[in-house]
């Protein structure tokens, strides 16, 4: 994930008595006034480049309130300002995710990016530093099985049922989908629909880390699904493995083949009994109920779920 890096210029604000408190401010007056002094300033978090392909790449984030939010594309030079290129945005105010799919560029090419948010309340302006992102190098749609060729047609994956407390909708939320084994070369991203039969990540659009080429995924490989739910600072974490390829076209279903084993490694051991500890307390009427965690399905996290899964305990770490 890119280490995001905001340049906010400097804010100042009258304060009470004439005096005047500045967004740097430090220790005990940034404790008091930083709040308050704040306020209209949009913060940029969750910012993550995605879908890097030959020909296009996403960018998602969070915008702390009502902004209008911009994607600037530079050259390898992050000066230059790159022409020919559509930039497409999605967004959901409630929540402040957004993403910007960026398409219409050349394979194997670094380019630059910066983001932008200008508050709808103030006009402050926040922006991010440059970003290098590099296109992938080639497309490959057929991988050898055997003395076969196979078509990579069903890597159509559906998106994994998503938490929605009272009052929010699925299409306030990003998911991304990442392999746990570093091959490729950036996750997949969805700003999610209304109607869950219509969201789907395309693994076709995964490619290696190491070649640039597309990434045959063959089944078994362990991936992290991350919901994030945007300002209310929810990110909901859910492992599973690919399904095997079966060379048709009909789509495939990320597998969970044992519920205990909460991070999809193969076998239960302490890291999941940690990973569950982690959610205890919460429950399904909250924002942050991980429902891979509810091992006996009652709408809460508790102790019946930690006796479940120390019983299950196969492996180690």
């Amino acid at each position: 994930m890119e280490q995001q890096m905001v340049n906010k210029k400097e804010i100042i604000r009258p304060g009470r008595g004439g005096s005047r408190i500045r967004t740097g401010c430090i220790a005990l007056l940034c404790l008091l006034f930083s709040a308050w002094a704040e306020a209209g300033v949009p913060a940029i978090s969750n910012q993550r480049v995605t879908d890097v392909t030959t020909r296009s790449f996403s960018v998602i984030l969070t915008v702390s309130e009502a902004s209008t939010t911009a994607l600037t594309l530079y050259a390898a030079d992050c000066a230059t300002p790159a022409t020919g290129f559509t930039t497409t945005q999605q967004q959901n105010p409630a929540s402040g995710n957004m993403r910007f799919a960026v398409s219409g560029l050349a394979a194997t090419t670094n380019y630059c990016y910066q983001l932008s948010a200008t508050s709808s309340s103030t006009s402050d302006l926040t922006t991010t530093a440059a970003v290098p992102v590099l296109t992938a190098a080639a497309i490959v749609r057929t991988t050898l099985s055997g003395p076969d060729l196979l078509p990579i047609g069903n890597d159509i994956l559906k998106v994994p049922a998503v938490h929605l407390p009272s009052g929010e909708s699925r299409d306030a939320i990003i998911s991304t989908v990442e392999l746990l084994d570093g091959t490729a070369a950036s996750p997949l991203s969805l700003l999610l629909n209304s109607d869950p039969n219509k969201d789907y990540f395309n693994l076709n659009n995964l490619f290696t880390a190491s070649t640039g080429k597309s990434l045959i995924l063959s089944g078994g490989e362990r991936v992290k699904i991350s919901e994030n739910h945007g300002i209310s600072g929810c990110i909901i974490d859910r492992f599973r493995a690919v399904q095997a390829a079966s060379g048709g076209t009909v789509p495939r279903s990320f597998v969970q083949a044992n519920p205990s084993d909460i991070d999809a490694s193969g076998g239960v051991n302490i890291l999941d009994v940690l990973r569950l500890a982690g959610g205890k307390g919460t429950n399904s009427t909250g924002p942050c109920f991980n429902s891979d965690l509810d091992l006996n399905n009652d709408g809460v996290i508790d102790i019946n779920d930690l006796t479940i899964i120390k019983g299950g305990i196969n492996g180690l770490p």
